[in-house]
C-alpha cells in the first residue's frame, strides 16, 4: 500500500452528511479525504421529499450534483470505495481504503444506516416505490389511498396512528400477533385503524405498484405499506474506535455538534440518534464539519503556544 501525505480531515461516508461537511471543509482550505462505496440507503427510492429546494429530486441526481459542487474545491478529494479500517495513534487517524492508506489529523463518520425489510417474500419489488418507512418522506404521495402498516410493537401502533393524518383507510397487519393492551386497542379503534391479525404470507402488485397483503385468511386491498425498520449501522467504525453504542451501533457518547468521547473522532447523519431525514443530515454535516473546523485550528493554536514557550 502507498501512503499519502498526511490531511487535515478523513471523511467516511459521502452521503447528505458527509459531502455537506467536505463543503464547509473546502471552503476552509482544509485538506480532505472523501471515502464513499456509493451504496445510498435511499437507492431505492424514486425521489427525496422534505429538503427545501430540492423536493421531488430523485437520489442520485442529487447526490451527482452534490459531487460536482465539490469539484472547484481543489483540497477535497473524492475517492469511490469501501473503507476497510481507519486506526489510530496518539497524533492522526489512518485510513485503509481500496489497497491506499490515507492519514488526518480527524475523521468524520457519515456512514449511516441499513433498513432490514420486512421479511415477506417479494418485498423488494415495491420497496422504495409503494413499501416504505418514513410517512414524513412518502406518505403525502398515498393520501386518502388505502394503507397498511407491519407489526404489532409499540412502533408500528404509533406509525398506524400516525398515518391516519393522511388517511382514514389505515390498516395494521400486527404479522400473526394479537394486540391485547387495553390503551392500544382503545386507541386504534377511536382513530378508525383497522386490525388485521393474520401474518402476511406475500404481497399482491404489478411492477413496483402494490395492490394486497395476502395473509393466511385472504387478501386486503392495500395502495401502500409502511414499516418500522429493524436498523444497523453500515459501518463498525466507530465502535472500533471506541465510540460507545447502543444494540443498533448508534453511538450514544455524541454531542450536537458532531463531537464524541474520542479526541479527532466526528459524527454526523445517521451514525447518531435523531430524525433520519436527508436535508437533517446534511445540516449536522454541515456544523460538524464547523466543528472540526474549529478543532483543528484549535490544536494549530495550542501547538503554536507550546513552540514558543
Amino acid at each position: 500500500m502507498r501512503n499519502r501525505d498526511c490531511h487535515d480531515v478523513l471523511i467516511v461516508g459521502g452521503g447528505p452528511a458527509g459531502l455537506s461537511a467536505a463543503l464547509l471543509l473546502g471552503r476552509c482550505l482544509r485538506r480532505v479525504v472523501l471515502c464513499d462505496a456509493r451504496q445510498p440507503r435511499n437507492a431505492a427510492s424514486r425521489a427525496m421529499h422534505g429538503y427545501l429546494g430540492h423536493d421531488g429530486i430523485p437520489p442520485d441526481d442529487f447526490l451527482e450534483l452534490a459531487r460536482s459542487q465539490l469539484n472547484p474545491y481543489e483540497t477535497v478529494c473524492q475517492i469511490r470505495g469501501r473503507v476497510s479500517e481507519v486506526t489510530r495513534d496518539a497524533n492522526k487517524f489512518t485510513m485503509s481504503c481500496e489497497n491506499e492508506t490515507y492519514t488526518a489529523r480527524a475523521v468524520l463518520l457519515a456512514t449511516g444506516l441499513v433498513d432490514r425489510l420486512p421479511e415477506i417474500p417479494g418485498v423488494e419489488q415495491f420497496y422504495g416505490k409503494t413499501l416504505h418507512h418514513c410517512p414524513y418522506c412518502d406518505a403525502w404521495e398515498h393520501r386518502g389511498q388505502r394503507i397498511g402498516v407491519l407489526g404489532s410493537d409499540a412502533a408500528a401502533i404509533e406509525l398506524a396512528l400516525e398515518l391516519v393524518l393522511w388517511s382514514p383507510q389505515v390498516t395494521l397487519f400486527t404479522q400473526g400477533t394479537k394486540v391485547s393492551e387495553p390503551l392500544s386497542l382503545e386507541r386504534l379503534q377511536a382513530a378508525g385503524v383497522r386490525l388485521v391479525e393474520d401474518r402476511p404470507v406475500a404481497l399482491d402488485g404489478q411492477g413496483s405498484l402494490l395492490s394486497g397483503v395476502r395473509t393466511r385468511g385472504g387478501l386486503h386491498p392495500c395502495d401502500a405499506l409502511f414499516f418500522s425498520p429493524q436498523q444497523v449501522q453500515r459501518s463498525p467504525l466507530a465502535e472500533r474506535l471506541g465510540c460507545e453504542v447502543d444494540d443498533t451501533g448508534c453511538v450514544i457518547d455524541s454531542n450536537s455538534d458532531g463531537t464524541t468521547g474520542q479526541q479527532g473522532l466526528f459524527i454526523a447523519g445517521n451514525a447518531s440518534k435523531g430524525i433520519q431525514m436527508a436535508i437533517i443530515a446534511a445540516a449536522e454535516g454541515l456544523k460538524a464539519g464547523a466543528t472540526i473546523n474549529n478543532w483543528l485550528l484549535e490544536r494549530d493554536r495550542l501547538a503554536l503556544t507550546v513552540t514558543h514557550t
